[in-house]
């Protein structure tokens, strides 16, 4: 395996692992809860990998079993339905965790420890975990021609594909993580202040992220894709801080 190659999965190793706990170090020192951060990343994993995963399998294999082939052949209808379903778990998870389970944490920092969690556990679990089994078949299986059939066009992909293309997965992961934070703040906003419009809102930006990223990149360049979904988040997150300069500030520093 090129040593640039290692050099970018290990730097995305360390990107996606590093920089979440650094945030949450730094909300700390603010009034973030260490507990917060943890009931994020459990609701993530709760409602999307488990949830949102039996919601795909009941409805792509047992209530419509064409649906699948249907939906995969079609780019646009792919992205639409991946993002629905991404961002109304999600935001549901983050709604009724905010309502139930942090009902007493009224400090909008709360917001942005949650969302650290939620978008640093994604991050890990997609992106940093990927990187590190990357690097076990790429420097276990570096004869290609050893190989067993079924395994011996992943690793020569990996072993062929640019150390940049790694990269833009780190990249991706940072203003992800950003995403989440920025959704929180909605959330938590609909639930503290009673706005409750800007639930549905989190569900509809989730979806227009996650629905663009998909299309795109089946069409333009990878920079090109990462540069216009940057642009979306970055207006997510300007807008989401507007909402929480007006959130009521008290941190409980626990």
């Amino acid at each position: 395996m090129p040593i640039g190659t290692i050099a970018a999965m290990v730097a995305v190793i360390i990107l996606v692992t590093a920089g979440p706990l650094g945030i949450m170090y730094f909300l700390h020192k603010r009034g973030g809860a260490w507990t917060t951060f943890l009931i994020g990343a459990g609701t993530f994993i709760l409602f999307a990998f488990v949830l949102e995963n039996l919601f795909h399998a009941l409805v792509l294999l047992v209530l419509f079993p064409n649906a699948e082939t249907v939906i995969r052949g079609n780019i646009w209808l792919y992205g639409l339905y991946g993002g629905l379903a991404a961002g109304l778990f999600e935001e549901t998870g983050r709604l009724l965790t905010f309502r139930f389970v942090l009902r007493r944490r009224q400090d909008r920092i709360t917001s942005l420890a949650y969302g650290i969690g939620h978008g640093g556990i994604e991050a890990f679990l997609t992106a940093g975990l990927t990187m590190v089994n990357n690097l076990i078949l790429g420097l276990t299986y570096a004869n290609v021609e050893t190989l067993p059939p079924e395994i011996a066009p992943l690793v020569e992909t990996l072993l062929t594909t640019p150390a940049d293309v790694f990269l833009w997965s780190g990249f991706e992961r940072l203003y992800a993580v950003a995403a989440h934070m920025a959704l929180s703040v909605l959330v938590f906003a609909s639930v503290r202040t009673n706005r409750r419009w800007l639930y549905p809102a989190a569900i509809l930006i989730h979806a227009g992220i996650n629905c663009t990223a998909v299309v795109l990149n089946a069409y333009l360049p990878i920079a090109a894709t990462e540069l216009l979904v940057l642009t979306l988040t970055a207006a997510s997150v300007l807008w989401a801080a507007r909402i929480y300069k007006n959130l009521y500030p008290y941190t409980s520093g626990t």
